[in-house]
């Protein structure tokens, strides 16, 4: 039996609209979704699944079990904020200071629990078990999907596949993005600390400036990707804050900075630590500096499964049309901590047309992220329609 799932969605759609709007008033950083978990916790109540609360602190989870035994397959949708004080203006802008959905979570929230509620209708036609697996703290390495794995979110019921999305503001409104095999890149953290001398601005040669040579060291990283690795194996270094210095006449003494480095090739990814020391090595005690570097590793590469993507890649074809289902041919450098999952299952993640038509889509991560709501109903069809085939006609 068919279903249209997109003309029903369209039902929901002042759902999931309202759902959307109320989570992005009230952001909430990794780990403290605590009223993000109660709003979902209580439209999958209401849609009759199986509730779990309290998964590695705020996570959530709601079952639904079809009329009929058969396998099972969980869709997962982060629900963190980011530090990030919004300037969209939107009427329902954040009123939590400091705090805004600047990446789209409060969307993806919306959209699986609009799945849930579109495949609850369908329960006594359904072939096996959806899982929706709500997931804190995708933006804060070591994330909360590892956190999720070890409290054992993919077992009783099990499931065999999970897939996830994200929107992406420069794709339209209607279209989608599959990338087979390795789709996101590995992201790793680290903190520099360097320390030099203090003293007067007026004599900087009695004092060693840790400002000035974490400026030459922020240039010198630069030469990791143009000068010291293949320029066709990705490399991404980035200094996100640079922290240092009390007065404007005081040389600064210690600057500590922190960032993340991007990779494709795992040996590129090992290289990377030992390239960063050898430069800094040279360009800090070139100076009469010293230096601590702490790196960390953080998400691996997301990976999709070919053939749990090719199903996927259908059930979008039936929803959106061939013409706006689009195989993407290189990675992108994001990250994204749902690449934990794909180590443990066939697992398939894809992109979510959400761009705006005649105006400024602003990237992910910027004070005024925003996103067309006429993309919720079309991702939740996609969800609920990709969770039918692969239990009617599991790859």
């Amino acid at each position: 039996m068919a279903f249209d799932f997109r003309r029903q969605a369209e039902y929901w759609k002042s759902h999931m609209v309202q759902w959307r709007r109320q989570l992005h008033q009230h952001p909430e950083l990794g780990f403290q979704e605590w009223e993000t978990a109660r709003l979902i916790a209580t439209v999958l109540a209401e849609a009759g699944l199986e509730v779990q609360t309290g998964i590695a602190g705020t996570g959530v989870v709601g079952v639904l079990q079809g009329k009929k035994k058969g396998r099972g397959i969980a869709v997962r949708a982060d629900m963190d904020a980011l530090p990030i004080t919004e300037k969209t203006n939107l009427p329902f802008a954040s009123t939590r200071p400091g705090v805004m959905h600047a990446c789209g979570h409060d969307a993806h929230v919306a959209i699986a629990l609009g799945a849930a509620r579109l495949l609850a209708e369908v329960r006594s036609e359904l072939a096996g078990t959806v899982k929706f697996i709500f997931q804190p703290a995708e933006e804060s390495p070591p994330g909360g999907a590892v956190a999720m794995l070890r409290a054992g979110v993919l077992d009783n019921p099990p499931v065999q596949a999970i897939v996830a999305l994200h929107v992406n503001p420069h794709l339209p409104v209607g279209t989608v993005g599959l990338k087979e095999g390795v789709a996101m890149a590995a992201v790793d953290t680290f903190t520099l600390t360097i320390r030099g001398r203090g003293g007067h601005s007026a004599a900087p040669h009695q004092a060693v400036d840790a400002i000035l040579v974490a400026a030459v060291a922020v240039q010198a990283l630069q030469a990791i990707a143009s000068r010291l690795t293949n320029p066709l194996d990705p490399v991404v270094v980035s200094v996100g804050t640079i922290h240092g210095g009390t007065k404007n006449n005081v040389v600064a003494d210690e600057v500590v900075l922190t960032g993340t480095t991007r990779t494709l090739s795992p040996e590129v990814r090992q290289q990377l630590p030992k390239l960063m020391r050898q430069l800094l090595d040279g360009v800090v005690r070139a100076y009469g500096a010293s230096y601590e570097l702490d790196y960390r590793e953080a998400y691996p590469p997301l990976v999709n499964d070919a053939r749990l993507l090719a199903l996927v890649e259908k059930s979008c074809r039936r929803v959106v049309g061939s013409e706006h289902t689009l195989r993407v041919h290189l990675p992108a450098m994001g990250s994204e901590d749902f690449a934990y999952f794909a180590q443990v299952l066939p697992a398939a993640h894809f992109d979510l047309g959400v761009g705006k038509a005649r105006a400024t889509n602003y990237p992910w991560h910027h004070p005024c992220f925003d996103l067309d709501e006429e993309a919720l109903p079309i991702g939740a069809s996609l969800f609920a329609q990709i969770c039918w085939d692969y239990l009617s006609n599991p790859p």
